[in-house]
């Protein structure tokens, strides 16, 4: 990996850069087709599921992790919670 080049040293920036080998161009092709992965399986509580993300307040996000940690749940199961009390609110089927 090439290191960052310094703002402050113009021989740097404007040297021409070094010419490439072809051992240099057969690691760079070999490190990129190992980089190249299949995508990744969702899990299978995942399936058939859309995220969407909400933004809370530190004290709103520490606070529901302490509730998480008080009542054994995870902060995915307290927030499928919340949104089903939410349809309920509205007359809607809870369906999260």
């Amino acid at each position: 990996m090439a290191k960052p080049r310094k703002t402050n040293d113009l021989t740097a920036i404007f040297s021409k850069p070094a010419p490439r080998t072809p051992t240099a161009l057969a690691t760079t092709t070999a490190a990129a087709e190992s980089v190249a992965q299949p995508p990744r399986r969702r899990e299978a509580s995942r399936e058939g599921k859309r995220g969407k993300l909400v933004y809370l307040t530190e004290a709103a996000e520490k606070q529901l992790t302490f509730i998480g940690a008080e009542h054994d749940k995870t902060q995915q199961a307290l927030m499928v919670e919340a949104v089903n009390l939410l349809f309920e609110r509205y007359g809607r089927d809870q369906i999260a």
